[in-house]
């Protein structure tokens, strides 16, 4: 079936039955997943979720909606995102905004978001002094919009302090939506910076540092495979072996880390021996740990001040 098919589906169609059609004109433009991406983009033409649709397969798609679709499915075809056909992504129970300004939010990051929402709840608890979280690299603000909605009594209580920065104004644009849209805007300090500096957070010491950088190597960049060749090369390009920003991060953290200050970042695929080493060339006094994420990756470096 071509995509000229899939769009001329005269409405009057069934969901399941328009479902079938962009899903076998997504397999054939060669979509890595077609039957989810169909799900989705159907789903979002008719103001539905993915259960709703295949509960009601006999529902009717209308004109509007098959309009919508055609383009949509014409879109996936080349290579566009999902995430950015819609404009958002659903990530860690939440709606996100998503646009090319800014990198789509991964499944990986959700552990960094859990793992920077685990160190606030515990500091927060531990004593009664306010604690200073900073997100660098905010990219769509979806980090810190997750710890600002876990933490939003405390943030308005002034228990914690949340800065998020990127060197792009336009992700601060879009991280600045995101947080508005949840109703968290004023609750979180957004700046524009390069890495730690300028310091976001007041005298410059952060007890938590979170940072989700670019880590890919240039080579996977410039291959474009899949939402890479749509997503900005900023985002995603971390130099020759993808650790020349968090190299960067990591020398700063004796700097604007507190005394007992930890930092978590995240990291892709073989890298954690070398971000260790980093750390230890600082011949500073940290304990050094990883998490692991679902498949079994060392994916985020926790580095605690001691």
């Amino acid at each position: 079936m071509s995509l000229a098919d899939a769009a001329a589906v005269a409405p009057g169609a069934t969901a399941g039955e328009m479902l079938a059609k962009v899903t076998e004109a997504l397999r054939g433009a060669g979509a890595p997943s077609p039957r989810l991406d169909a799900e989705l983009l159907v789903g979002h033409a008719l103001g539905r979720d993915r259960a709703w649709l295949h509960a009601h397969p006999e529902a009717v798609v209308d004109a509007a909606a098959t309009d919508l679709l055609g383009g949509w499915v014409a879109r996936r075809a080349a290579g566009e995102p999902v995430a950015y056909i819609r404009g958002f992504k659903e990530w860690l129970s939440l709606r996100v905004a998503t646009d090319s300004r800014a990198l789509i939010p991964r499944p990986e990051t959700e552990l960094l978001a859990e793992a920077a929402i685990r160190e606030i709840a515990a500091r927060l608890v531990r004593d009664e002094a306010p604690v200073q979280a900073w997100e660098v690299g905010t990219g769509s603000g979806a980090v810190a919009l997750a710890i600002a909605l876990r933490f939003r009594a405390a943030l308005a209580l002034g228990r914690l302090r949340l800065a998020a920065s990127d060197l792009a104004p336009e992700a601060l644009e879009l991280a600045t939506e995101n947080l508005a849209a949840h109703g968290v805007g004023g609750l979180v300090t957004i700046a524009c910076g390069d890495l730690l500096d300028p310091s976001a957070v007041p005298d410059g010491q952060a007890d938590l540092v979170v940072a989700n950088l670019p880590y890919l190597t240039s080579d996977e960049v410039a291959s474009g495979v899949g939402s890479l060749a749509w997503e900005p090369p900023r985002a995603l390009d971390g130099g020759p072996d993808g650790l020349d920003l968090v190299r960067r991060l990591v020398a700063q953290l004796p700097e604007h880390l507190a005394r007992d200050g930890v930092a978590l970042l995240e990291i892709g695929r073989g890298q954690a021996h070398a971000v260790r080493s980093e750390i230890e060339a600082l011949r500073i006094r940290a304990a050094v740990t990883t998490l692991s994420d679902l498949a079994g990756i060392e994916r985020v470096v926790r580095v605690a001040l001691v």
